[in-house]
C-alpha cells in the first residue's frame, strides 16, 4: 500500500523502481480524480491506481465504511483527506480502497477576521469549496461562519423551480462538493435574486464566474485566465484588502451623494430665487458677485474629495427619487432663508438697494455653503467631524465673504452688525435644515416611494419584498427555536449523564456525590441560563 501511494509522489520525476507508468490522466475538476495506469516488471501485471476526493474514490471502490469513518474523524479535527484506490482484477475494473491521505490545509490568518469584519458592514459571505460537506461544515466553524453548507447537487436538481433553487442558493452559508460549473450557477441565482454580488477565486476554473460576478477578485498568486476575468485583482496575500476596498468603494460613495446633494439644491435654489425677484421683483445680484459665489463654491466642492467620509455599516445604492426629494425640500429652505433676508433688509430695515444687494450676496455665500456641512454626512452634523482641510477651507471662504460684504468691496458696504448676524443665521438655519435631512433619511422607504408614485411595477415589487420579509422572519424565527431545542438537549443530556455517574460512585461516596451533583447542578442551570439569554 505504500508503494501505491508513493506512485503519486513519483509521478513527477517518472522514477518508480521496478515499475513503469504506461499512461497518465491529470486531474480532473469534474471527476476529482487523477489516474494512472502502472505496468510492473517483475511479473508483467498492469494495474491502475487512482487518487482523489476522499467521496470519489469510495464511491470507486464500492463504498467502506472504515474509509467514511476516518474522513469524518479527520474533517472533526481540521484534516482534509484525499482517497487512494488501485485495481485488483486482469481487466482493471474492480477497485479496492488503498487508504486516505490526510493533511492540514487551514484557512488563512486573517480570513476569520476578514469575514467577521464584511459581516458586520452588511456583506453576506459564502463559502465555496469543491470538498466534502463535513470538510466543509468544519472549516465554516473554524472561521466562525454558520454550518448551513448545501452540497452542490442540490442547486441542479431536476423538477425544481429557477426561484427555489435561488432561495435554497441565498438561504445556504456555503456550498460543498462543487465544480466549476457550480460556481456560475451560484452566481447567477444569486443575481436572479435582485443580488450584486462578488466573487474571489485563483484559478482557470473560477475565470467563468469571475466573469460572471458583478465584481470578480482575483486573489493574490492567481492564473492569467482568472487575472483577465477578474474586475479587481489582489497583490499582497490574504483577503483582507477586501474590506479596505468596500471602505474605500463607501467613502467615494458618500462624497459622491454630499456633491450630488449640495449641488443640486445650490442649482435649485440660485435658478428658482433669481427667476422670481427678476419676474416679481425686479432684483438681481450684480455679475462681479454672482461670479464671486461661484468661485467659492468651486473652493467648497474640491475639497469634499479630501472630507472624512462616515462609512455606512450596509450596502449604499443610489436612491434617485430621496435625492432629488431631500434636495428640493432643502432648495426650498435655502430659498425662504433668501426671502425673508430680502424683505427684512428692504422693508424692515429700510436699507439702500445696493446693500440690500450686499445682505442677499452674503446669505446666497454664506449658507449653502454651511448646508454641505450637513449634507456630508447622513446623520446629524456633529455626529462625523470633517477633516481639518475641509473646515479650513470652507471657513476661510467665508470668511472671505463677510469681509467683503462687511466693508463693501465689491458692493455697497453693510457694516459688522449686518455681516455677523447674517453668518450666525445661516449657521442656525444649517442647523434646523440638517435636522430635516436626518428626517428625511429616516422616514424614506421603498414603501414611501410606492405610495407617493404608485406605478404598477413599484407596487408588484413592494408585494415582493414584503413576502421576503415576512419569508425570512419565519425562518430566522425556526432557527432561533431549533438553537434552543439543541440547548434544552444538551442540557438534559448533561443532567443525565450527572444522574448516571452519581448512580454508578456506589452509596459509599454518598455524602461527597450529593455535594458534588449539587455543584454541578447549580453550574449546570447558571450555564442553561446563560445560554437561553444569548
Amino acid at each position: 500500500r505504500l508503494l501505491i501511494i508513493s506512485f503519486f509522489f513519483s509521478l513527477q520525476t517518472g522514477n518508480i523502481p521496478g515499475h513503469t507508468i504506461t499512461h497518465y490522466k491529470p486531474f480532473d475538476p469534474i471527476s476529482k480524480l487523477t489516474e494512472a495506469t502502472v505496468f510492473r516488471k517483475s511479473d508483467g501485471v498492469t494495474f491502475k491506481v487512482a487518487k482523489g476526493a476522499p467521496q470519489v474514490i469510495i464511491k470507486l471502490g464500492g463504498g467502506d465504511a472504515a474509509s467514511v469513518l476516518a474522513v469524518n474523524e479527520n474533517a472533526k479535527r481540521g484534516l482534509r483527506c484525499l482517497g487512494v484506490a488501485r485495481t485488483t482484477n486482469a481487466e482493471n475494473t474492480t477497485w479496492e480502497i488503498i487508504g486516505m491521505l490526510a493533511f492540514l490545509d487551514p484557512p488563512r490568518p486573517d480570513s476569520a477576521s476578514t469575514i467577521a469584519e464584511t459581516q458586520k458592514m452588511g456583506v453576506a459571505v459564502k463559502m465555496i469549496t469543491g470538498d466534502q460537506l463535513v470538510i466543509a461544515k468544519e472549516v465554516a466553524h473554524r472561521l466562525g461562519m454558520p454550518k448551513t453548507i448545501l452540497a452542490a447537487e442540490k442547486l441542479t436538481e431536476k423538477g425544481i423551480p429557477e426561484d427555489e433553487l435561488a432561495n435554497r442558493a441565498l438561504k445556504a452559508d456555503g456550498f460543498a462538493q462543487v465544480i466549476p460549473e457550480d460556481k456560475y450557477r451560484v452566481v447567477e441565482l444569486l443575481q436572479n435574486k435582485g443580488l450584486l454580488v462578488g466573487m474571489t477565486g485563483d484559478g482557470v476554473n473560477d475565470a467563468p464566474a469571475l466573469k460572471k460576478a458583478n465584481v470578480g477578485i482575483a486573489v493574490h498568486g492567481c492564473t492569467d485566465a482568472a487575472r483577465s476575468a477578474a474586475d479587481v485583482v489582489l497583490l499582497s496575500p490574504g483577503l483582507s484588502t477586501i474590506v479596505d476596498g468596500i471602505k474605500t468603494s463607501r467613502a467615494i460613495f458618500q462624497r459622491m451623494r454630499s456633491y450630488a446633494v449640495y449641488r443640486i439644491t445650490s442649482t435649485i435654489h440660485f435658478l428658482i430665487f433669481f427667476f422670481l425677484t427678476i419676474i416679481t421683483l425686479n432684483f438681481s445680484l450684480r455679475p462681479t458677485l454672482i461670479v464671486m459665489i461661484c468661485l467659492l463654491n468651486d473652493a467648497a466642492t474640491i475639497v469634499i474629495s479630501v472630507d472624512k467620509a462616515q462609512i455606512s455599516q450596509k450596502p449604499d445604492k443610489w436612491r434617485m427619487g430621496q435625492l432629488l426629494t431631500l434636495s428640493t425640500i432643502l432648495a426650498v429652505l435655502l430659498m425662504a432663508s433668501s426671502f425673508a433676508h430680502f424683505f427684512v433688509a428692504r422693508d424692515a430695515f429700510g436699507l439702500s438697494s445696493g446693500q440690500v444687494e450686499t445682505v442677499l450676496y452674503l446669505q446666497m455665500s454664506s449658507c449653502p455653503h454651511f448646508v454641505i456641512f450637513s449634507t456630508r454626512v447622513p446623520g446629524y452634523f456633529w455626529q462625523s467631524p470633517p477633516s481639518l482641510l475641509f473646515f479650513l477651507v470652507i471657513a476661510a471662504t467665508q470668511v472671505f465673504a463677510m469681509f467683503i460684504s462687511i466693508y463693501g468691496v465689491l458692493s455697497d458696504p453693510i457694516g459688522w452688525g449686518w455681516g455677523v448676524t447674517v453668518m450666525v443665521i445661516s449657521v442656525v438655519w444649517m442647523a434646523i435644515m440638517d435636522v430635516v435631512k436626518v428626517m428625511v433619511y429616516r422616514y424614506w422607504s421603498f414603501e414611501l416611494t410606492a405610495k407617493l408614485v404608485p406605478t404598477p411595477a413599484r407596487r408588484a415589487k413592494l408585494v415582493l419584498k414584503k413576502e421576503d420579509a415576512a419569508r425570512m422572519e419565519r425562518y430566522h424565527r425556526n432557527v432561533e427555536k431549533a438553537r434552543r431545542v439543541v440547548i434544552m438537549a444538551r442540557v438534559v443530556a448533561h443532567w443525565t449523564k450527572l444522574v448516571n455517574e452519581h448512580k454508578a460512585s456506589g452509596p459509599s461516596h454518598g455524602s461527597v456525590i450529593a455535594g458534588s451533583s449539587s455543584s454541578n447542578d447549580l453550574i449546570t442551570v447558571s450555564h442553561t441560563q446563560s445560554l437561553l439569554s444569548h
